[in-house]
């Protein structure tokens, strides 16, 4: 009875708040009260508190809190390092097996590998804490309209400025078993549809009247977080320090920018080439360590995965992953030396 339940007060919701003639004096104000800043100046400067949370060597959270007294758009990275406060600090940490069990790749003793990301700046997971909001935080409009209808889009854009905060909160808690339920019922998309149009037409009506100050695109590229609020990225990661241990959310990591672990630009293209989503993590690593490492592809379909007990090892990386990712470093190296081609890292793995 729960989603059924929900959906009225979502659709009676929209529908008062949508018909109404132009944005809501009560909602949030998409240009007047917003201010825009790049996430680690805003660290910087003391407005925002952000904290890099390594679930392992695949995937990390970005934690942010606003610490001012206005809204802040963030303006996310679209690649960053993280690393081992201890290893700043020039001390060793606690290693251990991570997830990928014991492998030459993870080392058993020093400090935990220094970490790379990317974050996809197309649509960013949101949520009021960790492990909370899903990949793109609206799967109840990704349901009603498709994922390829950019009015997915816009419609999260009303519910993030415009909506109160408190349904927000529901539509996070609740939004993906929602679209489970509505996923093969036609009839009740369509519905909600109709009702959702309205508020997209309101978002766009704030949209114009801002002047343009703070457009959708502004919206898809940046993390708006109110006063005192939380939000939470989900990144996928790789690790660049091949031999030391796996990360993991026993060691605290800090959010740096990229240039300050690598210069190397072909790192910067494999990770902004996974924060897309454009190759999958394991091809990403296997990139990123012969970039950053220098292993060879030999050394790289070498390492094994030692499973305890006797059971047989097995190779960590796939013959086709270690394929896609000498196109992927390929790819790379072209575009980084400015030569002339429309390649790009996804192409580079068809």
């Amino acid at each position: 009875m729960l989603r059924p339940a929900f959906l009225c007060i979502l659709a009676s919701l929209v529908a008062q708040v949508g018909a109404a003639d132009g944005p809501k004096k009560g909602g949030r104000s998409l240009a007047a009260e917003t201010e825009v800043r790049e996430l680690l100046a805003a660290a910087t400067d003391g407005l925002a508190e952000v904290k890099l949370v390594q679930n392992d060597s695949r995937s990390a959270q970005i934690v942010v809190t606003n610490k001012a007294d206005r809204p802040l758009t963030l303006k996310m990275p679209a690649t960053f390092a993280g690393v081992p406060v201890l290893a700043q600090m020039g001390m060793g940490n606690q290693g251990g097996i991570g997830a990928n069990g014991n492998m030459a790749g993870f080392g058993q003793a020093g400090s935990p590998q220094v970490t790379g990301g990317g974050v996809n700046q197309a649509g960013m997971g949101v949520g009021g804490a960790p492990g909370n909001g899903g990949m793109f935080g609206c799967w109840v409009a990704r349901e009603v309209y498709g994922a390829h209808d950019p009015r997915w889009v816009r419609f999260r854009g009303w519910m993030r400025f415009q909506a109160p905060e408190w349904l927000w909160d529901v539509y996070l808690a609740h939004g993906e078993e929602t679209a489970a339920w509505l996923h093969g019922r036609p009839v009740a998309k369509w519905s909600l549809r109709q009702v959702m149009d309205l508020a997209i037409a309101d978002f766009d009506a704030g949209d114009q009247e801002a002047g343009g100050q703070l457009r959708l695109a502004d919206v898809a590229a940046g993390l708006t977080v109110m006063p005192g609020k939380m939000r939470t990225v989900r990144v996928p990661t790789v690790c660049l320090q091949h031999g030391r241990p796996e990360p993991s959310q026993r060691v605290t990591y800090k959010l740096v920018a990229l240039e300050s672990h690598s210069k190397d630009p072909k790192v910067a293209v494999v990770l902004e080439a996974l924060g897309r989503g454009e190759i999958p993590q394991k091809v990403a690593q296997a990139a990123a360590w012969h970039v950053a490492n220098g292993l060879t592809w030999e050394r790289l379909a070498a390492e094994k995965i030692d499973h305890a007990g006797g059971d047989p090892d097995e190779p960590f990386f796939a013959p086709w992953e270690l394929q896609a990712a000498f196109r992927v470093v390929e790819a790379a190296t072209k575009m980084t030396a400015g030569s002339p081609t429309s390649a790009s890292a996804t192409q580079a793995t068809r």
